[in-house]
């Protein structure tokens, strides 16, 4: 099915039938815009005005979906149905786009909205920009994120911690030059660095043997161990504290509760497989 097609289509039969873009709209109970851009090629409609559209054109939903007018060759009902599931699937991921773009939109003009206020304030009341620089970093940080949460079309959580991967370490370092702490980037980045390893190997237990998930739980819980150790060791050197005996207890309980854990994950999931 050809959007662009179909939009033509539509504007010729309109126009034959002699009606504006508003009374076709008024017709079928929805906004002459929408209907603009149906003509335009932008959107397609909703699988809910197929036969009212083509009823107020003088057409048949089959003339419609194929964008021309005449005598179709006559299809099976698998197609016809194979064709509306079609249909339906891209009405269905174009609505999506769309409320992804308005949500991008209202995210990014209340992120710039909110870092404008914050240098203002921020201006008003040292008289010079401080805090707000912070602030404003976050913000920029944030939106970065939310780039392939919101326009990606595919691969999503391979661009997000891609992404996530690389900006993570210039927003520490401008931050702890705002904040004059050196410290705050390195511990930050032996911090993240430990962390992203664990996510990534998260991700590819998943995606490796995304057929048994059971099993790649069980993994999942094995990754945290090192995450756990690694982080808390980490934070210990930079603050020059070593781990006292409470924390190390505490550590030492949640890793044979994460083994025992994991082995269950193991066992059932061989389980199931034997079961099969």
């Amino acid at each position: 099915m050809n959007n662009e097609k179909m939009g033509k289509f539509i504007c010729d039969m309109r126009k034959s039938q002699k009606l504006t873009q508003k009374d076709l709209a008024e017709k079928l109970k929805i906004t002459d815009k929408a209907v603009s851009k149906w003509e335009r090629g932008i959107s397609c409609p909703d699988i809910s005005l197929l036969v009212p559209l083509a009823q107020a054109l003088s057409v048949t939903t089959s003339e419609l979906l194929n964008g021309e007018k005449g005598v179709q060759p006559e299809k099976t009902k698998d197609a016809i149905v194979e064709e509306t599931l079609l249909y339906s699937s891209k009405s269905t991921t174009q609505k999506l786009e769309r409320v992804k773009n308005i949500a991008f939109s209202l995210l990014s003009s209340a992120i710039i909205l909110t870092a404008v206020i914050c240098m203002i304030c921020d201006f008003c009341i040292a008289g010079r920009l401080n805090w707000s620089l912070i602030v404003l970093a976050s913000l920029l940080f944030s939106w970065l994120l939310l780039l392939p949460l919101l326009k990606a079309r595919g691969r999503i959580i391979v661009k997000f911690l891609a992404l996530l991967s690389v900006a993570v370490f210039p927003y520490l370092f401008i931050l702890s030059r705002l904040v004059e702490a050196p410290m705050l980037f390195r511990m930050g980045a032996v911090i993240s660095l430990i962390s992203l390893i664990g996510i990534w190997c998260i991700y590819a237990s998943f995606v490796k043997i995304s057929s048994r998930k059971i099993r790649a739980a069980g993994i999942v819980l094995l990754i945290i161990i090192p995450m756990m150790w690694g982080i808390n060791s980490s934070v210990a050197y930079f603050l020059r504290q070593p781990l006292d005996s409470s924390t190390k207890f505490v550590d030492s309980l949640m890793t044979v509760l994460l083994i025992i854990s994991a082995g269950i994950c193991f066992w059932k999931g061989f389980s199931v497989q034997d079961g099969k």
